[in-house]
C-alpha cells in the first residue's frame, strides 16, 4: 500500500487557499486543521501568486488519451482549493484611494481566476478590535464587486481573545458550509455527463464517475462515492479486449492499473463500514475477474507482480480493520452458490498468497531475462522511460532544445523497459518480509501449522540468496514441529535443507547428523508423493528407500574417513580425524532415537552384594543398511561395573580401547544391527556396592574418531519413536521374553550385605524401679569395621530406653 501515493490511500480532505495577510495563515491553518473532518490549506502570501489556480492550456479540449489523469487527484488535494478566502486589513478598505483600487484590483482578479473553476470566494475584513472604523458604504461597495452574499464577507477581529475565537470559528463553519456546496456542484455536473451519456468514450465515463466518487469522498457522502467507484470499475471492464488505443500488452497495463485502484478504493470504502465480508467477496470477484488476464508470455512476470500486490494491499486494509474482523465472528460466510472461508478473513491468508505470486513473479522473470541477449540495451532503455500523464501508461522523455516531449512506446520497447526495472529489485527480500508477517499474523492467532508452513518458506528463500545462517535457524524450528505431527515427508524436505546447509557451513556434526535422522525416516520404497516433482524435494531429493541407502553409505564412508564432502565456505573438507573427532549424544528426545536405540533391562530387581545377576542390552537401528559398530561401551553409575563389548570381525584400535584401560572387556562375533531388529546381548553383572546400580548409557564406537552415546532406557517405560509410530512394520520386543519388555528396568537394587559383627549383652540379675545399675555390651568385629553403634531396649512394660 505504500507504492501507492498519498492522495490515493488517505480519504480526501477539503481544501482551502487563503491569500494575504501572511502573518495569520498559520494561526488559521492551526484551527481549520483541529476541526471535524478537518480542513487543509493552501496558503498564498500575496495576490500574485493566486496563478497557480489558473487553468492551464492542456486541461481544455485535450484528445482522450487515457483513462485516468496521474496528478488530477493531487491537484485537488493540494493546489485547486474549494474555496478561496482574500484577506484584506480594514486599512485597504478606509484608508487613501489608492489603497482602496488596489483592493479593487485584487477582487477582480481573484474572481476571474475563481469563475473559470466555479471555486467559492470569501472576503476577510481583519480589524485589529471592533471598534476600529470601518466605511459602511465601501463595505457594500466591495461585497457588490465581489458579486457575495453578505454572510460570505466576514469581518475578523484579532487582538480580542474572545472574539478571536468567535471569528476562528465562523471561518471555520463558512469554509466547510461553501466547501460542501463546491464539491457537490462539481460532482453534479459531472454526474450529468454520466446520466445523459453525451459522450461515446469509455475511458471518459470512467473518468467521470472516478471523478464523481472522489468529490463525493469530499463530502463524506460514502455510500455515492461507493456506487460510482462500482461503477466505474464494471465499466472498466467491458474495455478489455475492445480498446485498440495502445499497443495490446501497455493496454492491458494501463487497464489492470486503473482497476487497482478503483478496486482500492472500493475495498476501503467497504472495509471501513464495517462490511467486511462484502469487501472479501469484492476481493475474491476482483482477483476472479483478472487473474486469467496473464498478457504477452514476455512480460507475464508482470502479471504476478500485480497479483501479489492485490493481496498485499488487501491484506493491509484487513489489518487496519481488524477491529471489525475480531468482532464478525457470527457472520455468514458466504452462501451455498459462493461460500467464504474463515481463512479469506485473515491478513495472514493474504500475506502468505502475496508471497506466493511475488514468487512466481520471480520465477518468470528470470525466465524471460534468461531468453534475452540484448542485456546492454534492456538496461539503457530503461533510461529515457518515465510514466506518463496518465495512470498505468509510460512513454518516453525526448528532449527538444529547450522543451521535453513524450513519445509513446512500441510494446517491445516497452518490454525492455519491464525487464530492465523488473532487474532493479530483490524479490527475495520482498518475500521474505511479507512470510515473515504472514508467520507472525498466524503464530498470534495460534495457528501453528499454517505459521510453520511459512517459516519454511522463508528459510528457503533465505537459502536461495545464499544466507545459510538464517536459513538454518527457519529450518530447525520447522523440523521440530514436523517430527512432534509426524509428518515424514515434510520432514525429509526440511532435513534436506538443514543437512545441505551444514554442508556450505562446514559443520561435520550437524552434516552427520540430519543425514543419519534422515537415513532412518520411515519411507518405503513405494513411499512416492504425487504432489511432489524432483524439483520441489529440496537438495535432498525425492524421498525413497535408494536416496535413504545413499545417504547412509555417504555418512559411513565419513564416519569411517573413506570419503569427504566440501564446505562451500571455507573451502574445506567435511572430514572426521583425531584433531577434530566427533561424538553424537542420544538422549530420550533426541530424533537420532531412530537411528541408535539402546534398551537395558536386568533380570533380577534385588540382589545381593557380589552376587551375579544377568543384564539384557538391546539395541535397534532404523538405518536401511547393516549399523556395524567397532566396540560398544556399557557405562553404570558404579563405574568399577563398566564393561566393554568389541568387535571380533573388526581390527582392534589402540585408539579406541586406549581409553577403557582396566576395565571389563568382551567379545562378541557380530555387533551389527539390521534395520527394525533388535540385536539382543546377555551379560552377567557383579556388584559389591550397596544400593542402587543403574545403567546409564551406551557408548557405540565407529572408526577410530567417531563415538555415539546413547542415554539407556528400561523397555518397560521405553517410549514409541514418533514417526515410526503409524508406519506399517512388525513391532517386536527388546527381549524375548515378554514379561520382561513389560516390567524390565535400567536399575537394580543392590542389598546392604549382611553385618559381620558379634554382639554380647550381659546383665547382672533384676533391679528395682528408679535404681541405676550397669548393663555391660561387647561388639567383636567379624571382618566389618565398626565406627558407630545404637542400641535400643524394651522393658517389659514396653518404654524404650536408648543409649
Amino acid at each position: 500500500m505504500e507504492e501507492y501515493p498519498e492522495e490515493l490511500r488517505t480519504p480526501p480532505v477539503s481544501l482551502i487557499s487563503l491569500v494575504g495577510c501572511p502573518e495569520l495563515h498559520s494561526l488559521i491553518s492551526t484551527h481549520l486543521h483541529s476541526e471535524q473532518p478537518p480542513i487543509n490549506t493552501l496558503a498564498l502570501p500575496d495576490f500574485s501568486a493566486i496563478s497557480i489556480m489558473n487553468r492551464s492550456n492542456k486541461e481544455i479540449r485535450v484528445p482522450v488519451a487515457g483513462i485516468l489523469k496521474r496528478d488530477w487527484l493531487l491537484k485537488h488535494r493540494t493546489r485547486i482549493p474549494a474555496v478561496v478566502a482574500a484577506l484584506f486589513t480594514s486599512d485597504h478598505i478606509s484608508g487613501d484611494p489608492a489603497q482602496w483600487l488596489q483592493l479593487c484590483t485584487h477582487v477582480e482578479n481573484l474572481k476571474a481566476v475563481v469563475r473559470a473553476r466555479n471555486i467559492k470566494l470569501v472576503l476577510v475584513v481583519v480589524q485589529s478590535t471592533s471598534k476600529d472604523d470601518i466605511s459602511e458604504d465601501r463595505m457594500i461597495a466591495l461585497r457588490k464587486r465581489a458579486e457575495l452574499d453578505s454572510k460570505y464577507l466576514i469581518t475578523f477581529i484579532q487582538n480580542d481573545a474572545s472574539e478571536l475565537k468567535q471569528s476562528l470559528n465562523r471561518l471555520a463553519s463558512t469554509f466547510a458550509e461553501l466547501a460542501n456546496t463546491y464539491y457537490r456542484d462539481e460532482g453534479r455536473r459531472i454526474k450529468t455527463r454520466v446520466e445523459k451519456k453525451n459522450t461515446n468514450s469509455v475511458e471518459l465515463n470512467i473518468r467521470y464517475c472516478f471523478k464523481v466518487a472522489v468529490y463525493a469522498e469530499f463530502r463524506r457522502d460514502w455510500a455515492e462515492a461507493l456506487r460510482f467507484y462500482e461503477d466505474a470499475y464494471h465499466t472498466l471492464r467491458e474495455m478489455i479486449g475492445t480498446a485498440t488505443r495502445l499497443p495490446a500488452t501497455q493496454r492491458l497495463v494501463e487497464i489492470k492499473t486503473v482497476a487497482e485502484q478503483l478496486h482500492f478504493k472500493i475495498s476501503t470504502l467497504l472495509l471501513h463500514g464495517g462490511k467486511v465480508i462484502e469487501a472479501v467477496k469484492w476481493f475474491r470477484q476482483h482477483n476472479a475477474s483478472y487473474r486469467k488476464l496473464v498478457g504477452a508470455p514476455e512480460v507475464m512476470f508482470l502479471h504476478w507482480e500485480w497479483m501479489s500486490r492485490q493481496f498485499l494491499v488487501f491484506s493491509e486494509l484487513l489489518e487496519t480493520s481488524s477491529v471489525t474482523i475480531q468482532s464478525s465472528s457470527s457472520l455468514v460466510l458466504g452462501t451455498a452458490d459462493n461460500p467464504l472461508t474463515e481463512w479469506e478473513l485473515i491478513p495472514a491468508y493474504h500475506y502468505q498468497l502475496a508471497a506466493h505470486y511475488l514468487k512466481e513473479k520471480m520465477s518468470c522473470l528470470e525466465l524471460a531475462l534468461s531468453m534475452t541477449e540484448t542485456a546492454g540495451e534492456i538496461d539503457g532503455t530503461a533510461e529515457s522511460v518515465v510514466p506518463s500523464v496518465y495512470v498505468g501508461q509510460f512513454g518516453r522523455l525526448l528532449e527538444q532544445g529547450d522543451a521535453f516531449s513524450m513519445q509513446p512506446l512500441t510494446d517491445e520497447e516497452y518490454f525492455r523497459y519491464a525487464l530492465a526495472e523488473g532487474k532493479r529489485f530483490q524479490d527475495s527480500f520482498e518475500i521474505i518480509a511479507l512470510l515473515k508477517k504472514s508467520f507472525e499474523s498466524y503464530s498470534n492467532l495460534k495457528i501453528q501449522r499454517m505459521a510453520s508452513l511459512c517459516e519454511f518458506l522463508m528459510g528457503r528463500e533465505y537459502f536461495a540468496v545464499g544466507d545459510f545462517s538464517n536459513a538454518k535457524l527457519h529450518f530447525d524450528n520447522v523440523a521440530n514441529l514436523y517430527r512432534q505431527e509426524g509428518w515424514v515427508t515434510l520432514l525429509w524436505e526440511v532435513l534436506g535443507y538443514l543437512r545441505e546447509c551444514s554442508r556450505r557451513h562446514g559443520s561435520v556434526k550437524d552434516f552427520i547428523e540430519y543425514s543419519l535422522e534422515m537415513a532412518a525416516m520411515p519411507i518405503s520404497s513405494d513411499a512416492s508423493v504425487p504432489s511432489f516433482n524432483f524439483k520441489e524435494c529440496g537438495p535432498a531429493g525425492p524421498p525413497t528407500i535408494q536416496q535413504r541407502e545413499i545417504i547412509n553409505k555417504e555418512v559411513v564412508g565419513l564416519v569411517r574417513g573413506e570419503l569427504g564432502f566440501t564446505s562451500i565456505e571455507d573451502n574445506n573438507n567435511l572430514t572426521v580425524t583425531e584433531a577434530h573427532p566427533l561424538h553424537l549424544e542420544i538422549d530420550l528426545v533426541s530424533p537420532l532415537r531412530v537411528v541408535f536405540l539402546a534398551s537395558v533391562a536386568f533380570h533380577e530387581q534385588i540382589v545381593k552384594p557380589g552376587a551375579p545377576t544377568l543384564i539384557m542390552l538391546s539395541l535397534l537401528s532404523h538405518l536401511p543398511l547393516t549399523f556395524e559398530i567397532d566396540q560398544l561401551e556399557v557405562q553404570f553409575n558404579q563405574s568399577h561395573c563398566n564393561f566393554t563389548i568389541i568387535n571380533a570381525q573388526r581390527p582392534p584400535s589402540a585408539a579406541i580401547s586406549s581409553g577403557q584401560q582396566g576395565c571389563r572387556v568382551e567379545s562378541t562375533p557380530v555387533l551389527a544391527l539390521v534395520m527394525n531388529k533388535w540385536l539382543r546381548l546377555r551379560y552377567e553383572i557383579k556388584s559389591e556396592q550397596s544400593g542402587k546400580l543403574e545403567c546409564i548409557s551406551v557408548i557405540a564406537r565407529i572408526g577410530p574418531h567417531v563415538s555415539i552415546c546413547c542415554r539407556a532406557e528400561s523397555p518397560a517405560s521405553m517410549d514409541d519413536l514418533p514417526l515410526w509410530r503409524f508406519e506399517d512394520h512388525v513391532d517386536t520386543y527388546p527381549t524375548k521374553d515378554p514379561a520382561l519388555s513389560f516390567s524390565g528396568q535400567k536399575a537394580i537394587q543392590v542389598e546392604e550385605p549382611d553385618p559381620q559383627v558379634d554382639l554380647n549383652l550381659g546383665a547382672c540379675g533384676p533391679a528395682l524401679v528408679g535404681e541405676k545399675f550397669i548393663v555391660p555390651v561387647t561388639v567383636t568385629s567379624k571382618g566389618h569395621a565398626i565406627y558407630a553403634g545404637e542400641l535400643k531396649i524394651n522393658l517389659v512394660d514396653a518404654k524404650e530406653v536408648s543409649w
